[in-house]
């Protein structure tokens, strides 16, 4: 049983994201308190941190976990930054951004594997997801605060989507560097 918790963990996270975009969208607000999808999305974003942790720790690693683990990600983040998009608290652009940079990053790994290449994740693509996962909280929590007429969910944002580039510039030249 232990060595399928990792894999259910991230199963939970693409599982949990269209659960979140119809609350999301139920709820259909473009202010407010949203308790019952801040919940669930705090819940699944701890899974990120926990299944791949558990899996080393009792030496479960597997090619599906890390398939999973992967897309959970950009299941989670895609399904949610849309419901923010449809209900006004996101604007499209960043949407469009952040979804193109996860196909394009999907797409290179893809196209490495094909090749007998890895390109095993970078410490600023944990820190993306992780700021990534901070944002959601913050627009679903709606803080008022401002700094240089930016909410705080505002600054977060679009922090998460420089890292988003960042890190993706780091895996298009780490696989280039490998291809030469």
């Amino acid at each position: 049983m232990k060595k399928y918790i990792p894999d259910l963990l991230a199963l939970f996270r693409i599982f949990s994201a269209p659960v979140i975009l119809y609350l999301l969208l139920l709820d259909g607000t473009d202010q407010g308190l949203m308790l019952v999808p801040a919940i669930i999305a705090f819940i699944a974003a701890w899974t990120d941190f926990f299944d791949g942790r558990l899996a080393r720790k009792w030496d479960v690693s597997s090619k599906t976990g890390a398939f999973l683990d992967s897309i959970a990600d950009k299941i989670f983040i895609t399904f949610i930054f849309v419901g923010f998009t449809y209900i006004e608290r996101i604007s499209i652009w960043i949407t469009v951004l952040l979804i193109v940079r996860e196909f394009i990053i999907t797409g290179l790994r893809g196209l490495a594997g094909n090749e007998g290449l890895m390109i095993p994740p970078s410490k600023l693509g944990k820190a993306k997801a992780s700021l990534q996962f901070w944002a959601i909280g913050f627009v679903m929590m709606d803080f008022p605060i401002t700094l240089l007429s930016f909410t705080l969910a505002d600054f977060i944002v679009f922090l998460a989507l420089v890292f988003s580039y960042i890190s993706g510039y780091q895996y298009i030249s780490g696989y280039l560097q490998q291809t030469k």
